[in-house]
C-alpha cells in the first residue's frame, strides 16, 4: 500500500514539474519573439521564482518600462543579494535611469567580487565620469590594461587623451583600436580629429574622407573635411563639403560665409554675392566679412557705389577691419573724381593701420604721391 502511495505522488510531482516546464517553455517563446506583455503575463503565472521575474525585470526593460524592470530585478535581490548576473544587469539599469550614485555602489560591489572583468571597471568609469569624480580615467585604463580589445574603453581614452592634447598616447590608443577594428568608425573619426588637432590637413581629410565615403558623415566631419581641404589648396573640394554641411544646417551663416569666400576666390561671382547676401540675413553677431565680400563682388563689376556703401558698412561693423579700409580707399579713387577726396581716403588708411601689410602700404602711398602731384599741378 505504502508503495502505490508513494508511486502515486511521485506521478504527481512529474505532472506538475512538467506543467511548469511547459509553462516556463511558453513564456520562454513569446519572451523571444518579442511578444513581451503576453510573456509577463506568462512568467506572472508561474511560481515566485528568480528566474520568472529576472525575465519579467528583463521584459519590462524592453518594453522601456524602467521602474517596473528595477522593482522586479529588487525582488531576485532581495532573495539572492550576490547574484552577478542580476547585479550586473541592474547596475547598468540605474545608470540609464540617472540613478548614479547606486549604479556605482553596484558595480564597485561587482568589481571587488571580480576584479579581473574589464566590463566592471568600465561600468565604474562611465558612473564615475557622470557623478564628475576626478578618478574617472583609471577606471577606463584599468579595462584597457586588462582586455585592450575593450573598444569602449579605448573610445574613452582617446577623447580624454585629445581633450588634453596628449598627441602621442591619443596615436597609441587609435593604433591599438584600428588593430582590433579597422573598420571602427569612431576610431576613423578620432584620428582624423588628432590630425586635424595636429594641424596635419592632409591626413585629416583623407580619414575625413573615410567617413563620407561611408555615408556616415555628419555636419561636423563636412566642415571640418571643407576646411582642411582649404587649408591644402582643394577650393573645388571645400566648397563641395561647405555646400554639403549647409544641407544638414540650412540657413548656418558660417557656412554661407565660408562659400561666399570661396566662390569669390574661384571667381564664381554669382554664387559669392548668394551666400555673402544670405550669410547677412542668418547672422546674429558681426556680418563685417560678408559686407565686404559683397563689396567685393560689386567692386569688380565696377559698380563703385555699391561696394563703396558696403565696405562701409562693414567698417561700421568692424572699424579696425583693415582689408575693408584698404579696399574703400581703391573703390573711392575708381569713384569719385575729386583729387584730394581720393587723397583723404587713402591717407585715412595710413593713420588707421600705420603697420599695416608691406603690400598695401606699398599701393597707398604709391597712390598718396601720385595724387598729390597731380594736386600740384593742376594747383588746386
Amino acid at each position: 500500500m505504502n508503495k502505490v502511495l508513494l508511486l502515486f505522488i511521485t506521478l504527481i510531482c512529474i505532472s506538475k514539474v512538467g506543467a511548469q516546464s511547459s509553462a516556463f517553455a511558453v513564456a520562454d517563446s513569446l519572451y523571444r519573439v518579442g511578444n513581451y506583455s503576453k510573456a509577463i503575463e506568462a512568467y506572472k503565472k508561474l511560481e515566485n521564482s528568480s528566474y520568472a521575474n529576472t525575465q519579467i525585470a528583463k521584459a519590462y526593460k524592453a518594453l522601456g518600462n524602467s521602474k517596473k524592470a528595477i522593482e522586479n530585478y529588487e525582488k531576485v535581490l532581495d532573495r539572492d543579494s550576490l547574484n552577478m548576473l542580476v547585479l550586473y544587469e541592474y547596475g547598468k539599469l540605474l545608470f540609464s535611469v540617472g540613478k548614479l550614485k547606486k549604479s556605482l555602489t553596484i558595480f564597485e560591489k561587482l568589481k571587488l567580487k571580480d576584479t579581473l572583468n574589464p566590463n566592471f571597471h568600465y561600468q565604474v568609469g562611465l558612473a564615475k565620469e557622470a557623478l564628475q569624480q576626478e578618478d574617472f580615467i583609471q577606471s577606463y585604463k584599468t579595462a584597457f590594461q586588462l582586455d585592450s580589445q575593450h573598444q569602449k574603453s579605448i573610445y574613452k581614452l582617446i577623447r580624454n587623451s585629445l581633450q588634453f592634447q596628449k598627441f602621442e598616447k591619443t596615436a597609441t590608443y587609435i593604433k591599438v583600436g584600428l588593430d582590433n577594428n579597422s573598420d571602427d568608425l569612431k576610431i576613423i573619426g578620432y584620428n582624423a580629429q588628432l590630425f586635424y588637432a595636429q594641424k596635419k590637413y592632409r591626413k585629416a581629410l583623407m580619414w575625413f574622407e573615410k567617413l563620407i565615403d561611408r555615408k556616415k558623415a555628419t555636419k561636423y566631419v563636412y566642415e571640418k573635411s571643407a576646411y582642411c581641404a582649404y587649408r591644402i589648396g582643394k577650393i573645388l573640394k571645400s566648397i563641395a563639403y561647405y555646400e554639403e554641411a549647409l544641407k544638414l544646417e540650412d540657413g548656418n551663416y558660417f557656412y554661407h560665409s565660408q562659400l561666399a569666400k570661396l566662390y569669390y576666390q574661384d571667381g564664381i561671382i554669382e554664387k559669392a554675392e548668394h551666400h555673402a547676401s544670405q550669410a547677412i540675413i542668418a547672422k546674429m553677431t558681426d556680418p563685417s566679412g560678408d559686407y565686404y565680400i559683397l563689396g567685393l563682388v560689386h567692386f569688380d563689376r565696377k559698380e563703385h557705389g555699391k561696394a563703396i556703401k558696403l565696405f562701409k558698412m562693414a567698417l561700421e561693423e568692424n572699424p579696425e577691419y583693415e582689408a575693408a579700409q584698404f579696399q574703400l580707399a581703391l573703390c573711392t579713387d575708381n569713384y569719385y573724381s575729386d583729387l584730394k577726396e581720393k587723397l583723404k581716403m587713402y591717407e585715412r588708411f595710413n593713420e588707421k593701420f600705420p603697420k599695416a601689410k608691406i603690400e598695401m602700404r606699398t599701393i597707398i602711398n604709391t597712390r598718396i604721391r601720385e595724387l598729390k602731384s597731380e594736386i600740384h599741378l593742376k594747383g588746386e
